[in-house]
């Protein structure tokens, strides 16, 4: 009954509090006669008191009734920053997410050796698949830097645990580390320039 299970809650969060049923009276303004009858199921508080008798113990409405609200899961969104030209990156990537800003730029340099200056698609790519570097890699077409990083989020703020939180990906190989210290973005730069997918002068931070 729903009472039994409101009288049942406050006897326990008394008890908790090392309150007797004096003292609980005096906080709550009641008799020690109508404290008694909660405790024992004879009778429930007024409506109005819920709110009350909750704050004091620290709980909530739904506690004192007696039911457990499942708690949500973090909705974990990974938010990935990356540029591609449109020839080297397979479409199919956009089936794992969604583009919540997208432009188009002319490159800065040629992507490739003998390569001829091109345009490029920036976007700002949200997707709640955890290994979505690793599909991103999947489509992308040999030899080719993809010029971006990723960062997983849950409400807008970074992570804070033992997986990565910071992605680079190429063709060969995915760089991903938890800070952004300058000395894993300074070996990413060498191992890149090892690749032959930057010059060296373009590895200096």
């Amino acid at each position: 009954m729903l009472s039994l299970k409101i009288g049942e809650k406050i006897r326990a969060a008394r008890k908790t509090c090392n309150l007797t049923q004096e003292e609980l009276t005096e906080k709550l303004g009641v008799t020690r006669a109508a404290v008694s009858k909660w405790e024992n199921a004879e009778s429930c508080p007024d409506i109005t008191m819920l709110p009350q008798i909750a704050q004091l113990f620290h709980i909530t409405i739904d506690d004192l009734f007696g039911y457990a609200l499942e708690p949500k899961p973090l909705k974990i969104v990974n938010q990935y920053h990356f540029g591609f030209s449109l020839d080297h990156v397979d479409k199919r990537i956009l089936d794992h997410g969604t583009v919540k800003e997208c432009g188009i730029y002319p490159c800065e340099r040629p992507i490739g050796e003998n390569a001829e200056s091109t345009w490029e698609v920036r976007i700002h790519f949200l997707s709640e698949e955890e290994h979505f570097p690793h599909i991103l890699q999947k489509y992308i077409k040999p030899g080719i830097l993809i010029d971006g990083y990723s960062v997983r989020k849950v409400d807008g703020k970074i992570i804070d645990d033992d997986l990565p939180n910071k992605h680079y990906v190429c063709s060969k190989k995915i760089w991903e580390y938890k800070n952004t210290d300058h000395k894993y973005v300074r070996q990413m730069l060498r191992e890149q320039v090892e690749m032959g997918l930057i010059e060296e002068e373009d590895a200096i931070l």
